[in-house]
Protein backbone atom coordinates (compact mmCIF):
# COMPACT_ATOMS: atom_id res chain seq x y z
CA UNK A 1 0.00 0.00 0.00
CA UNK A 2 2.87 2.37 0.79
CA UNK A 3 4.69 1.26 -2.09
CA UNK A 4 1.75 1.90 -4.29
CA UNK A 5 1.16 5.50 -2.60
CA UNK A 6 4.74 6.87 -3.05
CA UNK A 7 4.36 5.45 -6.49
CA UNK A 8 1.75 7.15 -7.14
CA UNK A 9 3.63 10.41 -5.62
CA UNK A 10 6.07 10.22 -7.99
CA UNK A 11 4.00 9.82 -11.01
CA UNK A 12 2.07 13.05 -9.83
CA UNK A 13 5.37 14.96 -9.31
CA UNK A 14 6.56 13.53 -12.46
CA UNK A 15 3.52 14.66 -14.35
CA UNK A 16 3.77 18.03 -12.55
CA UNK A 17 7.19 18.64 -13.70
CA UNK A 18 6.29 17.40 -17.29
CA UNK A 19 3.79 20.05 -17.42
CA UNK A 20 6.06 23.00 -16.27
CA UNK A 21 9.16 22.25 -18.13
CA UNK A 22 7.73 20.91 -21.60
CA UNK A 23 5.78 23.70 -22.73
CA UNK A 24 8.31 26.26 -21.57
CA UNK A 25 10.50 24.52 -24.10
CA UNK A 26 8.05 24.91 -26.51
CA UNK A 27 8.01 28.18 -26.07
CA UNK A 28 11.66 28.66 -26.21
CA UNK A 29 11.73 26.74 -29.37
CA UNK A 30 9.33 28.46 -30.91
CA UNK A 31 10.89 32.08 -29.79
CA UNK A 32 14.38 30.93 -31.18
CA UNK A 33 13.03 30.06 -34.74
CA UNK A 34 11.02 33.14 -34.70
CA UNK A 35 14.62 35.21 -33.99
CA UNK A 36 16.26 32.78 -36.43
CA UNK A 37 13.70 33.73 -39.14
CA UNK A 38 14.17 37.68 -38.81
CA UNK A 39 10.51 38.27 -37.41
CA UNK A 40 11.72 39.71 -34.36
CA UNK A 41 8.47 41.13 -32.69
CA UNK A 42 7.13 37.12 -32.51
CA UNK A 43 10.27 36.69 -30.60
CA UNK A 44 9.88 39.27 -28.51
CA UNK A 45 6.07 38.28 -27.44
CA UNK A 46 7.41 34.92 -26.64
CA UNK A 47 10.54 35.49 -24.92
CA UNK A 48 8.97 38.44 -23.17
CA UNK A 49 6.10 35.30 -21.75
CA UNK A 50 8.92 33.15 -20.77
CA UNK A 51 10.63 35.60 -18.64
CA UNK A 52 7.20 36.62 -17.15
CA UNK A 53 5.43 33.39 -16.76
CA UNK A 54 7.92 30.72 -15.93
CA UNK A 55 10.72 32.75 -13.48
CA UNK A 56 12.04 29.33 -11.96
CA UNK A 57 12.35 27.62 -15.49
CA UNK A 58 15.68 25.94 -17.15
CA UNK A 59 14.96 28.13 -19.12
CA UNK A 60 14.98 31.72 -18.40
CA UNK A 61 18.48 32.85 -18.60
CA UNK A 62 18.11 31.70 -22.23
CA UNK A 63 15.27 33.74 -22.46
CA UNK A 64 15.97 36.81 -20.80
CA UNK A 65 18.92 37.04 -23.09
CA UNK A 66 17.10 36.55 -26.32
CA UNK A 67 14.28 38.68 -25.12
CA UNK A 68 17.24 41.77 -24.86
CA UNK A 69 18.78 40.44 -28.39
CA UNK A 70 15.20 40.43 -30.13
CA UNK A 71 14.68 44.23 -28.56
CA UNK A 72 17.88 45.46 -30.18
CA UNK A 73 16.90 44.22 -33.58
CA UNK A 74 13.64 45.28 -33.09
CA UNK A 75 15.97 48.72 -32.34
CA UNK A 76 13.91 49.06 -29.21
CA UNK A 77 17.54 50.63 -27.44
CA UNK A 78 15.72 51.53 -24.65
CA UNK A 79 14.24 48.36 -23.23
CA UNK A 80 16.87 46.22 -24.63
CA UNK A 81 19.15 48.13 -22.33
CA UNK A 82 16.91 47.46 -19.29
CA UNK A 83 17.15 43.73 -19.53
CA UNK A 84 20.60 43.23 -20.80
CA UNK A 85 21.62 45.35 -17.53
CA UNK A 86 19.16 43.04 -15.74
CA UNK A 87 21.16 39.87 -17.45
CA UNK A 88 24.03 41.20 -16.39
CA UNK A 89 23.75 41.35 -12.71
CA UNK A 90 21.58 38.14 -12.32
CA UNK A 91 24.54 36.29 -14.43
CA UNK A 92 27.79 38.25 -13.86
CA UNK A 93 29.93 34.56 -14.02
CA UNK A 94 28.06 33.65 -17.12
CA UNK A 95 30.08 33.19 -20.47
CA UNK A 96 27.91 34.89 -22.56
CA UNK A 97 27.78 38.01 -19.60
CA UNK A 98 30.79 39.98 -21.37
CA UNK A 99 28.26 40.16 -24.78
CA UNK A 100 25.74 41.36 -22.75
CA UNK A 101 27.53 43.73 -21.36
CA UNK A 102 29.07 45.18 -24.54
CA UNK A 103 25.37 45.41 -26.42
CA UNK A 104 24.60 47.08 -23.64
CA UNK A 105 26.74 49.67 -24.46
CA UNK A 106 25.83 49.52 -28.02
CA UNK A 107 22.01 50.13 -26.57
CA UNK A 108 23.68 53.93 -25.72
CA UNK A 109 25.36 53.86 -28.80
CA UNK A 110 22.75 53.54 -31.32
CA UNK A 111 20.45 56.36 -28.86
CA UNK A 112 23.41 59.12 -29.40
CA UNK A 113 22.16 62.53 -30.67
CA UNK A 114 23.59 64.73 -32.77
CA UNK A 115 26.12 67.39 -31.18
CA UNK A 116 23.66 69.99 -30.41
CA UNK A 117 21.42 68.12 -28.14
CA UNK A 118 21.29 66.02 -24.96
CA UNK A 119 24.55 63.65 -25.10
CA UNK A 120 23.88 61.37 -21.67
CA UNK A 121 23.50 58.24 -23.73
CA UNK A 122 26.77 59.92 -25.51
CA UNK A 123 28.37 59.52 -21.94
CA UNK A 124 26.84 56.28 -20.87
CA UNK A 125 28.08 54.18 -24.28
CA UNK A 126 31.71 55.56 -23.41
CA UNK A 127 31.71 55.02 -20.05
CA UNK A 128 30.47 51.27 -20.34
CA UNK A 129 32.50 50.99 -23.78
CA UNK A 130 35.38 52.03 -21.45
CA UNK A 131 34.52 49.35 -18.45
CA UNK A 132 34.15 46.92 -20.82
CA UNK A 133 37.67 47.07 -22.38
CA UNK A 134 39.09 47.37 -18.85
CA UNK A 135 37.03 44.31 -17.39
CA UNK A 136 37.75 42.41 -20.39
CA UNK A 137 41.08 43.04 -22.22
CA UNK A 138 41.43 39.78 -24.18
CA UNK A 139 37.49 39.49 -25.31
CA UNK A 140 37.19 39.53 -28.86
CA UNK A 141 34.86 42.62 -29.22
CA UNK A 142 37.67 44.37 -26.74
CA UNK A 143 39.17 46.51 -29.86
CA UNK A 144 35.51 47.43 -31.55
CA UNK A 145 34.60 48.76 -27.75
CA UNK A 146 37.81 50.75 -27.84
CA UNK A 147 36.94 52.18 -31.03
CA UNK A 148 33.66 53.24 -30.10
CA UNK A 149 34.90 54.82 -26.64
CA UNK A 150 36.75 56.82 -29.08
CA UNK A 151 33.82 58.02 -31.37
CA UNK A 152 31.83 58.78 -27.93
CA UNK A 153 34.88 61.07 -26.66
CA UNK A 154 35.09 62.85 -30.09
CA UNK A 155 31.04 63.31 -30.26
CA UNK A 156 31.14 64.62 -26.44
CA UNK A 157 34.10 67.61 -27.34
CA UNK A 158 32.23 68.36 -30.80
CA UNK A 159 29.03 69.23 -28.49
CA UNK A 160 30.83 70.92 -25.62
CA UNK A 161 32.26 72.89 -27.98
CA UNK A 162 28.56 73.54 -29.98
CA UNK A 163 28.00 74.94 -26.34
CA UNK A 164 30.94 77.47 -26.20
CA UNK A 165 29.79 78.63 -29.87
CA UNK A 166 26.42 78.84 -28.66
CA UNK A 167 27.22 81.05 -25.60
CA UNK A 168 30.26 83.29 -27.53
CA UNK A 169 27.27 83.99 -30.57
CA UNK A 170 25.05 85.37 -27.39
CA UNK A 171 27.52 87.05 -25.46
CA UNK A 172 27.26 84.86 -22.21
CA UNK A 173 30.59 85.55 -21.65
CA UNK A 174 31.20 84.40 -18.18
CA UNK A 175 29.48 81.11 -19.27
CA UNK A 176 31.63 80.78 -22.39
CA UNK A 177 34.93 81.09 -20.61
CA UNK A 178 33.97 78.28 -18.08
CA UNK A 179 32.96 75.94 -20.53
CA UNK A 180 36.16 76.54 -22.33
CA UNK A 181 38.48 76.26 -19.30
CA UNK A 182 36.96 73.16 -18.67
CA UNK A 183 37.01 71.96 -22.27
CA UNK A 184 40.51 72.80 -21.95
CA UNK A 185 41.93 70.77 -18.86
CA UNK A 186 39.40 67.96 -19.67
CA UNK A 187 40.60 67.32 -23.64
CA UNK A 188 43.90 68.70 -24.01
CA UNK A 189 44.53 67.28 -27.58
CA UNK A 190 41.03 68.56 -28.46
CA UNK A 191 40.80 69.37 -32.26
CA UNK A 192 38.75 72.73 -31.31
CA UNK A 193 41.64 73.64 -29.15
CA UNK A 194 43.13 76.77 -31.57
CA UNK A 195 38.90 77.98 -32.00
CA UNK A 196 38.33 77.49 -27.90
CA UNK A 197 41.35 79.15 -27.22
CA UNK A 198 40.71 82.42 -29.59
CA UNK A 199 37.22 82.23 -28.60
CA UNK A 200 38.55 82.38 -24.67
CA UNK A 201 40.44 85.76 -25.63
CA UNK A 202 37.72 87.30 -27.62
CA UNK A 203 35.43 86.55 -24.14
CA UNK A 204 37.70 88.61 -22.36
CA UNK A 205 38.15 91.29 -24.85
CA UNK A 206 34.47 92.06 -24.69
CA UNK A 207 34.89 91.68 -20.56
CA UNK A 208 37.38 93.98 -21.01
CA UNK A 209 39.64 91.74 -18.76
CA UNK A 210 42.42 92.86 -21.79
CA UNK A 211 45.62 91.95 -19.64
CA UNK A 212 44.17 88.39 -19.70
CA UNK A 213 42.68 88.53 -23.60
CA UNK A 214 46.22 90.01 -24.61
CA UNK A 215 48.28 87.04 -22.87
CA UNK A 216 45.94 84.29 -24.16
CA UNK A 217 46.24 85.95 -28.06
CA UNK A 218 49.73 86.07 -27.74
CA UNK A 219 49.93 82.53 -26.37
CA UNK A 220 48.03 80.94 -29.57
CA UNK A 221 49.92 83.50 -32.09
CA UNK A 222 53.29 82.24 -30.29
CA UNK A 223 51.47 78.41 -30.55
CA UNK A 224 50.25 78.19 -33.78
CA UNK A 225 51.80 81.75 -36.32
CA UNK A 226 49.88 79.87 -39.40
CA UNK A 227 47.18 78.94 -37.26
CA UNK A 228 43.45 79.58 -38.83
CA UNK A 229 42.92 82.03 -35.75
CA UNK A 230 46.07 84.37 -35.95
CA UNK A 231 45.61 86.57 -37.96
CA UNK A 232 42.54 87.84 -36.11
CA UNK A 233 44.14 87.00 -32.98
CA UNK A 234 47.48 88.93 -33.62
CA UNK A 235 45.11 92.35 -34.47
CA UNK A 236 42.89 92.14 -31.52
CA UNK A 237 46.36 91.66 -29.97
CA UNK A 238 47.51 95.18 -31.69
CA UNK A 239 44.23 96.19 -30.62
CA UNK A 240 45.12 96.22 -26.89
CA UNK A 241 48.32 97.15 -27.22
CA UNK A 242 47.82 100.54 -29.37
CA UNK A 243 45.40 101.28 -26.75
CA UNK A 244 47.33 100.87 -23.96
CA UNK A 245 45.09 98.65 -22.16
Amino acid sequence: MIAALAAAALSACASSQLDVTQPDAMLMDNANNFYSRGRYSQAVDLYRKSVEHNPDSPHRKGAALGLADALYKEKEYFEAALYYERFVELYPLDPTTPRAYFYLAMCNYNDVRSPDRDQANTKKAKDRFTKFAEKYPDHLLTPLAKKFTGEMESRLIESEMEVIRFYHSVNKNQAAIRRIREHIKQYPASPFLEEAQFILGECYYREQSYKEAASVFIALIEKNPAGAYSANATKLAQTIKLQGK
